[in-house]
């Protein structure tokens, strides 16, 4: 099965998420436009304190002028779901990055509305509100392989084929997800399970009943490798680290 993610089936593609030639690579590709690639001012917005030991990086931090090109709508989460993103390294993260991923997702190559995940989790556990709106509460995602529904994404930057995520990652992944657990009421224990009735995508057609741990990999959802074999391995151990962390906070 092939990582959808960033589509990165070429090399130039390939090239998006691994060096200083971003912009230049995207605009090859046709994810950018000529107006996207032009350099814009370097904006500092300083992360804001969710909870103890949390800090996130609002979307002003990198795309206060990157506005949703369609309709966002709100969610009910059932679960939450883990993906990485196959191309982007794991070097540290910048502005640059994510607004590369908001003109690939928003392209003629996806068509989303917006950066599909909810937010990013970058190597040195910086924690990145992505779809805008996320911070302020649960808004309805978009996934390659269709849209199940009902979760909120996280992403981790890397390739978790490749290699490992950090230490970092797994700090940053597990604070998030505990956060957006507490905050929408979702049970945390690490053997906790739900069901919903898929929305519709390549694994789950439209209107099948699906039961999943509360914290799943894209891969349960979706044909696709995310969020790759080293990361889906650690869920057992990440869903028990979040349910620690969210009775350590409560």
């Amino acid at each position: 099965m092939r990582d959808e993610h960033l589509d990165l089936t070429s090399p130039t593609r390939r090239q998006l998420f691994v060096g200083g030639t971003l912009a230049a690579a995207a605009l090859a590709s046709g994810a950018l436009t000529a107006e996207a690639a032009a350099p814009r001012p370097a904006v500092t917005v300083d992360p804001v304190t969710i909870r103890p030991g949390l800090r996130v990086f609002p979307r002003a931090a990198w795309g206060a002028d990157l506005k949703p090109k369609g309709a966002l709508y709100p969610e009910t989460p059932k679960f939450l779901l883990v993906h990485h993103t196959g191309g982007l390294s794991t070097s540290r993260t910048t502005r640059n990055h994510l607004r590369v991923a908001y003109w690939w997702h928003t392209s003629q190559h996806k068509r989303w509305a917006d950066v599909c995940y909810q937010f990013f989790v970058g190597r040195d556990g910086d924690v990145w509100e992505a779809r805008q709106g996320s911070l302020a509460g649960p808004v309805r995602a978009d996934a390659s392989g269709g849209s199940q529904g009902w979760a909120q994404l996280v992403c981790l930057t890397g390739n978790f084929n490749r290699e490992r995520p950090t230490p970092g990652h797994l700090d940053g992944l597990v604070k998030i997800l505990a956060h957006i657990g507490l905050r929408d009421g979702l049970d945390l224990d690490p053997g906790a399970t739900t069901s919903f009735v898929s929305r519709g995508s390549n694994r789950w057609p439209r209107g099948t009943t699906v039961r999943t741990p509360m914290i799943n990999g894209h891969r349960s959802m979706s044909r696709t490798v995310c969020p790759g074999d080293s990361l889906w391995a650690m869920l057992p151990t990440i869903r028990q680290r979040v349910a620690e962390q969210a009775a350590a906070w409560s």
